[in-house]
């Protein structure tokens, strides 16, 4: 996933958002630098970011993403209601791309599936992951149309 895919579903992202997304894996460490020159095109010139917009290397990335961290949001928690949205807003968007991806049912339940497992299993998905016991017996189709009516209500929450 990189920034073009928040920018076609209109998704507005922030350093809070590049924070969330390097640390949960939704972005490489290269989106930091990518953000970075987009905040020079608009006269962003401070030091730090004219910098970042050379690249992060392997291992200054724990101390970037501390820096990142301690100037543009030192006050917010981690388990914080803000960073759990912009999870949330990251959440969002790589499912939408995983929906467009697949061809069929089976293959969108698995990568669903995948993605719950690698995500620390987010409760509000458990009624469309193939794999959790459903209250009644369910049907793929069923799974499907929970997961697409899942979507369209982060779409209404994040437009």
């Amino acid at each position: 996933m990189n920034l073009k895919d928040l920018k076609n579903r209109h998704i507005t992202y922030d350093w809070k958002t590049i924070f969330v997304g390097v640390q949960d894996n939704y972005f490489s460490k290269d989106v930091i630098s990518e953000y970075a020159v987009e905040l020079l095109e608009i006269d962003d010139e401070s030091g730090f970011v004219s910098e970042l917009a050379w690249g992060v290397s392997n291992e200054d990335l724990d101390k970037v993403m501390l820096e990142i961290k301690t100037r543009y949001f030192p006050q917010l928690d981690e388990e914080g209601t803000i960073l759990v949205e912009e999870n949330r807003k990251l959440r969002f968007v790589c499912l939408s791309i995983i929906k467009e991806n697949c061809k069929g049912d089976n293959e969108l339940l698995n990568k669903i599936a995948e993605f719950y497992g690698n995500h620390h299993y987010p409760e509000d998905m458990v009624s469309f992951v193939n794999y959790m016991p459903q209250e009644v017996p369910t049907m793929k189709k069923e799974l499907v149309n929970r997961f697409d009516i899942f979507l369209k209500l982060e779409s209404v929450r994040f437009s």
